[in-house]
């Protein structure tokens, strides 16, 4: 069948226009120069941002197969200083011509080359980069954003805004959304530094590699990062690799919806400090950009520890988050900074100072949940089953409720953090627990490093502290505790014992031997230091304290055992790991062949026992010229009662004497 005249005559002359059209594309092309415009470029950077750019290499434009842009290096200076802010080796762009005519951008490759870029946090909180975000552009605040040489006033602008003779404006026609279609985006060998002077802190990533397949609406694409981690403080040194399927679902008429992230991958390889540190994540991730929302299903490893978690983030600006995690066990003490440990140990040489703590990461954080943990170690003590109730607002974290097991017994209460406003600037932390059929014992020893108190009860705390370290949190502690214990024990000292060999005191309250003179041997066996193996039994104690300065000051302690009763008031220095305290015991005044004969001469006399010294290293001493006042006022004592025994005799006689008469 032939062809009809007119539409070969048509098609001849759309031939022959797009073989003009072509031709004028060429002959622009080939004429047009864009480094001709380069000083235009940059004079317009300079009057709107006050930043110098520049761009010593060419800029080659092309037309066939794509339109595409190419060019080297590229210079962009800090606000009004001469000093770099961003810099790229090369980077180059190409698009499909036609479907820019369909308001669609194909793009064949977006790939940048030797990215350097340095990104300030003012202690103000502004960003080195606000200004070409729209904001102030540093601690010059949003004044300083204005583009240099505009005209007119806040008064000529209050002016526009209040005329009311204007005609009303003609809303613009709903324009159609470019459609977005990128075969590839490639970032090669980037270096991105972030400073924070609030903190301060700083960190680099380096030799950042990211990739991606076709970036277009519904399409899967493979998405993966490389990129070395670099932080100060705390010091951390980290490879980290990503990948995953990322999906972007726009909805109808918006240029923006839904990106998914499935088959997400994430790991960390490296040290904190020179803790080796190493994490894998996995999970799935929405993010509904018309909302502001996203959810995540996430699991992985952390170290030893294996999570799970679900995540929510109701607002993106400011975030917030909920959550619902779970964690097999986590131990925090390997990424405690050394120093604070504690320790029984005489210190060979001064130990190194502390490392602040650094908790301002939860200053903005806007979070709510629940959290469950298998089993907890943090500054050394231990527990299991842990649930906590969390919720971070407004400056505070709060752990409510909070239980655990540990100790053989279990743990119920609240905790709150309220933290510095950068590293080093003192954090506080609020404690109300009661803890319950606690072993006291290991608990101590694992808090203090010394168990010189054993044996399992209650245990109440209602304190509160604050300080940039853990030493200085324990200097600081203030409130009340209180404890009550059955069958347990005083370690390092047997008071019993010590009394048997205060031979000397015991021979001269018997009236045996004379007096000893002062640093003889009764002073000799009514002192030493805390023993390892010595221990004074109770079958149940009781004692609150008063926590001012890190200094728990008691003064009702009251103990029971076969042999003894006992008292005490004095001071345990908490921060400091020193002991001032006095035992007062006294002898079971109805003991029956106990304890010897040294103990049945004492009985129903009160002995006062000095402790002092550090934790490590007690010293104990009998207070002699006590116990002689003591046994000397027992003996008056019973005289007096003898006296009083006669005299009712005497004078029961006589009564009756007379009744008789």
């Amino acid at each position: 069948m032939k062809m009809p005249k007119a539409l070969k005559i048509g098609l001849a002359t759309l031939g022959g226009v797009l073989a003009v059209l072509l031709a004028a594309l060429v002959v622009l092309v080939a004429s047009f120069d864009p480094n001709t415009y380069k000083p235009q470029l940059a004079q317009t950077v300079q009057q709107q941002y006050r930043r110098t750019l520049t761009i010593p290499g060419p800029i080659s434009l092309s037309l066939f197969p794509r339109l595409g842009v190419k060019v080297g290096e590229v210079t962009l200076s800090e606000r009004d200083s001469s000093a770099p802010f961003a810099s790229i080796a090369s980077a180059q762009v190409s698009l499909a011509l036609w479907p820019l005519l369909q308001r669609q951008v194909v793009m064949d490759r977006l790939e940048v080359h030797g990215l350097r870029a340095h990104i300030v946090q003012f202690k103000d909180g502004s960003f080195s980069i606000d200004d070409l975000l729209g904001g102030g552009g540093g601690p010059a605040g949003a004044a300083a954003a204005r583009p240099a040489g505009a005209k007119g006033d806040a008064r000529a602008g209050a002016a526009a805004d209040t005329k009311t003779d204007a005609k009303p404006a003609t809303a613009a026609p709903t324009a159609t959304p470019i459609a977005l279609d990128i075969a590839r985006i490639a970032l090669i060998d980037a270096d991105i530094t972030y400073e924070d002077r609030k903190a301060p802190r700083r960190l680099q990533l380096s030799k950042l590699m990211l990739e991606t397949g076709r970036l277009a609406p519904g399409v899967v694409s493979p998405v993966s990062l490389r990129a070395r981690l670099d932080v100060e403080a705390p010091k951390l040194g980290s490879d980290l690799a990503f990948k995953a399927q990322l999906k972007f679902t726009p909805l109808a008429d918006k240029a923006i919806g839904f990106i998914t992230l499935e088959a997400l991958e994430f790991d960390i390889d490296g040290k904190l400090d020179a803790t080796p540190l190493k994490a894998r994540l996995t999970g799935a991730v929405q993010a509904d950009l018309a909302a502001g929302k996203l959810n995540a299903k996430l699991a992985g490893q952390f170290d030893e520890s294996k999570f799970s978690a679900t995540l929510a983030m109701p607002r993106f600006a400011p975030a917030a988050y909920t959550f619902d995690a779970e964690v097999d066990r986590l131990n925090l003490d390997r990424y405690r900074p050394a120093g604070g440990a504690a320790t029984t140990a005489v210190p060979a040489a001064p130990p190194a100072p502390e490392k602040p703590l650094d908790l301002s990461a939860l200053r903005d954080l806007d979070a709510s949940g629940q959290l469950r943990i298998g089993s907890l170690q943090v500054m050394n003590l231990k527990a299991s089953q842990l649930r906590a109730g969390v919720k971070a607002a407004g400056g505070r974290l709060v752990l409510a409720p909070l239980a655990a097991e540990l100790y053989q017994g279990k743990l119920a209460g609240s905790a709150t953090v309220t933290p510095g406003a950068a590293a080093g600037a003192p954090s506080r932390i609020g404690l109300q627990q009661k803890l319950e059929g606690i072993a006291i014992g290991p608990l101590l020893k694992d808090l203090t490093g010394n168990d010189a108190l054993q044996g399992r009860g209650q245990l109440a705390l209602d304190v509160t502290t604050a300080g940039a370290t853990v030493g200085a949190m324990s200097k600081a502690l203030a409130g009340q505790a209180r404890v009550d214990l059955k069958d347990g024990a005083f370690r390092g000292i047997n008071i019993a014992q010590a009394l048997r060999r205060a031979k000397a005191v015991t021979a001269a309250v018997k009236g045996k031997e004379a007096k000893p003179a002062a640093g003889g041997a009764a002073e000799g066996a009514g002192s030493g230091t805390a023993a390892r193996g010595d221990s004074t039994d109770f079958s149940e104690l009781s004692a609150s304290f008063q926590l001012t300065g890190g200094v728990a000051r008691n003064d009702d302690l009251a103990a029971k055992s076969p042999l003894l009763r006992l008292g005490g008031r004095g001071d345990i220095d908490l921060g400091a790991s020193r002991l001032d305290y006095t035992v007062r015991a006294t002898i079971v005044s109805t003991l029956e062949g106990q304890g010897g004969p040294e103990l049945q001469a004492l009985r129903g006399q009160t002995l006062p026992v000095r402790l002092t010294g550090p934790f490590h290293a007690i010293e104990w001493r009998i207070d002699v010229a006590g116990m002689a006042k003591e046994a000397a006022k027992a003996k008056l004592e019973e005289k007096g009662e003898a006296l009083k025994d006669d005299a009712k005799r005497r004078l029961g006689d006589k009564l009756r004497g007379l009744i008789k008469k």
